[in-house]
Order: C-alpha cells, then structure tokens, then sequence
C-alpha cells in the first residue's frame, strides 16, 4: 500500500520490516483481540491486512490505547482520529492524515473487556488528548442496521473523573 501519508506509509513499512519482528508481533496481538472482540459490524469489509496496517498506523500516530493486565493479556483497545467534525468516514478509509487542531475526535474503534477496562482507557484517553474534554466527540452506530454517526458528550468523561 502506498498513499499519500507519510505517517501510514512509515507504520507499514515497519509492520513489514524483518528488522522489527517484535512490533509485527505487538501488532498482530491487537488485531487478534479486535476480530474475537468486535461483532461483524465494525471491520466487516476489512481483510487482516488492512486492520494490521490500521493498527500499526495509530501506534505511528499515538492515537492507540492497549491496555494488557499484570499476565500480558490484551483486557482493551482504544483507536481514534483528530478531525473536523463535518469529516466522513470516508477520512478512515482515504488513510487521511490527522487534523490536530481539528474541532473534533472521532472514536472509531472502543473494545474492553470489562467495565473496569473501559474506564482505564478513557481516563488514559483523556490524559493523552486532554482536547477530548472540549473538542466534539463523534462516532459510528450501527443504528436500524446502517452505520449512523452520532455525537457523543463529554458528560460521560466527568462522570468517570469524578469516580476516580
């Protein structure tokens, strides 16, 4: 795969790098959770490949939480993209590049184990992108059997912080 995007096309050439088999391990183990813990609907069309790559392309861009308990086991995985808030979906499969100082976070991909999981993720979420707490949070539904993005509230990050 080669676009546009020099931060995708260096996580796919390290991906792909007999010099780092560690990192493709790393990855291959996210992938693994993604596919037994997701429900057809998110990475339906996708191929193995293409999640490998998308993993290895938020590692890149830090924009990826994975958080393994005390025996090394993957418990959840976090994915999201910095983006304007009229931005598509179709931003995700262009491989676009981040917009930083863009007004919203897109949440693409949100996978936990348990309620304990979640919730360490998103307090390390809001310590890695304190904007969450004032930027506009969007998402992807499968709603009446469609994808339907939908706008999330901050309130749910307080009520979090506030139980810490």
């Amino acid at each position: 795969m080669q676009v546009d995007n020099p931060i995708l096309n260096s996580a796919v050439a390290a991906l792909n790098s007999e010099k780092q088999p560690h990192f493709a391990a790393y990855v291959d183990r996210i992938v693994d959770y993604c596919i037994e813990n997701e429900n057809g609907k998110v990475f339906e069309d996708w191929d193995r490949e293409t999640l490998r790559q998308l993993v290895a392309y938020h590692q890149a861009k830090e924009t990826i939480i994975a958080l393994w308990d005390n025996e090394n086991n993957l418990q959840g995985v976090f994915m999201w993209y910095n983006c304007n808030e009229d931005d598509q979906w179709s931003f995700v499969y262009n491989w676009d590049e981040d917009k930083k100082d863009g007004d919203a976070i897109f949440m693409a991909f949100l996978f936990a184990s348990n309620t304990s999981s979640w919730k360490q993720m998103v307090l390390k979420f809001i310590q890695i992108e304190p904007d969450c707490l004032t930027k506009k949070l969007l998402g992807v539904r499968l709603r009446k059997g469609s994808p339907t993005r939908v706008k999330y509230s901050t309130k749910i990050f307080a009520k979090i912080l506030k139980s810490k």
